[in-house]
């Protein structure tokens, strides 16, 4: 394993030794090159101009919404960058350029030390512009024009950005122009404020409300129209207060209705009972009988009292065997067998009427005359509700006709009034357009300075100077790099490999 080599100190500090001419060379020369442009490039003017952005005015929301109103925002700081954005936008710039372009070398022609300025920084530049002029050769991107150019050195000199912890924005170009700095800044507020006026345009607005409006009149009397036929053309008018109406009445007619079958079921079985249990009680019943034997009866019944008295005088002469007395029982049994068969009695009965009879028959009648008129009744319930049924399906069925017409009728008067109200608050917006007036308030404007500002000619020359050494000391170790001669003996060695036994400085 071998060991790490430690940083070869030695040989950098002899390089820079050996090659200490060049490096001051190259140092001195470039001192030299930042002293001449530092003093050539003159002073620098810098004027500045501040704007307020403010909530005086409402924005207007292009929105059906009806709860949607104006509103007023306070500015954030989101705000604040959106419009210092807006005012360091390369298209603003050259909106306020562009005008200048033609006449800038004809009113004022550049002096030979700014011609000459500008050529030497262009060919001191040429190094680091190479890059882009290959790159845009490759690609077949055309060349920046002249207006371009000045719109990006315009940019580089310009600055905008918010004061902290307020609703200021400030506005600064530098120029060796003090009139034209100036100008710049007052130009490109001037345009700032035209643009974000057109921004805040609301005439499309306007007019989009007022065709929205005329629409929706027209369609709103389309609905009115509608709804009316529709009224006209069923003859009614089907609130929903008519529909629940008749359907409380229908209810009502069917419990009516059941009670009135109940009744007649009832009254019939009253009937039914009556019909039969009538027959079990006869319309008369006797009040007094009195009964008597008919004449021949009597006649019998003498007869044989007289043969019996006959048998017995016989029998106290004759014996029971004698011809005499057993013919005399022969003419009593005979007497006895006709009395038997004849048993004719004589009645005489006196009857009145049943006055359970008589109650049930007026029961009955009473209860028949109940039921001819409660079957009368529910026939005519029957009738009714069959009718309140057609009227209520008739009604359930235009029901949805009449629901979306109504809502067509009532959307269409909400939607004209949310946008003649709007039309009404976008015609105010227009006129604050017309007048200017915008969130953006000029707080200061730009004046022409009267002394340049500081220079920076310090800075520039100190970094001029680092710059300066830095490309020396490069130089000075690419220099070394390709002399092929051996300087050293870590180079005698490196080369032959062999070890160094004197060295005999030059």
């Amino acid at each position: 394993m071998t060991e790490p080599q430690p940083f070869p100190w030695r040989e950098l500090v002899a390089v820079l030794h050996r090659r200490r001419a060049l490096i001051l060379q190259v140092f001195f020369a470039g001192l030299a090159t930042v002293a001449i442009g530092v003093w050539l490039k003159g002073p620098t003017y810098r004027a500045t101009g501040t704007l307020m952005v403010t909530s005086d005015r409402a924005k207007v929301a292009v929105s059906p919404d009806a709860d949607t109103r104006p509103f007023v925002e306070r500015a954030t700081e989101e705000d604040l960058n959106s419009e210092a954005t807006l005012l360091g936008s390369e298209a603003l710039i050259r909106e306020v350029l562009e005008p200048y372009w033609n006449q800038r070398s004809s009113d004022k022609p550049p002096t030979v030390l700014s011609r000459a300025t500008h050529r030497v920084w262009r060919a001191l530049t040429f190094p680091i512009r190479v890059p882009g002029l290959l790159y845009r050769w490759l690609h077949d991107i055309p060349m920046p024009t002249g207006l371009d150019e000045w719109v990006d050195d315009t940019s580089d000199h310009l600055s905008v950005s918010p004061l902290g912890r307020s609703n200021l924005i400030e506005i600064a170009y530098e120029s060796d122009d003090p009139d034209w700095a100036a100008t710049v800044v007052n130009k490109l507020i001037a345009h700032h404020i035209e643009r974000h006026t057109k921004l805040n345009q609301q005439s499309e607005a306007r007019e989009f409300y007022e065709k929205q409006r005329e629409l929706l009149a027209q369609k709103s009397a389309d609905a009115e129209t509608a709804l009316q036929q529709f009224y006209t053309r069923e003859q009614v008018e089907p609130t929903a207060e008519r529909r629940t109406g008749m359907r409380a009445r229908l209810a009502d007619l069917q419990t009516t209705l059941a009670n009135s079958e109940t009744e007649l079921a009832e009254g019939t079985a009253r009937i039914s009972f009556l019909t039969t249990e009538i027959k079990n009680h006869p319309r008369n019943i006797p009040t007094e009988e009195r009964t008597g034997e008919s004449p021949s009866s009597r006649v019998l019944k003498s007869k044989i009292l007289d043969l019996e008295m006959q048998k017995s005088q016989l029998l106290a002469t004759y014996l029971p065997t004698s011809v005499k007395v057993q013919d005399i029982d022969r003419q009593i049994t005979q007497a006895k067998q006709l009395l038997r068969e004849n048993k004719d009695t004589l009645a005489d009965t006196t009857t009145a009427i049943n006055p359970a009879h008589q109650t049930l028959e007026v029961d009955l009648a009473h209860t028949q005359a109940q039921m001819a008129a409660v079957a009368a009744r529910v026939a005519s319930l029957r009738s009714q509700i069959a009718d309140y049924r057609d009227k209520v399906a008739h009604l359930d069925t235009i029901a949805s006709e009449q629901e979306h017409l109504e809502q067509q009728v009532a959307a269409s008067k909400q939607a004209y009034g949310t946008y003649a109200k709007k039309e009404e608050e976008a015609r105010f917006s227009s006129a604050l357009d017309e007048s200017s007036i915008v969130n953006i308030a000029i707080a200061e404007r730009a004046t022409v300075p009267s002394a340049p500002v500081k220079s920076k000619s310090v800075i520039i020359f100190l970094v001029g100077a680092i710059i300066s050494l830095l490309s020396g000391v490069g130089l000075a170790f690419l220099r070394d790099r390709l002399d092929p001669a051996v300087k050293s003996a870590a180079e005698a060695h490196g080369v032959t490999g062999l070890p160094i036994l004197a060295e005999v400085s030059s």
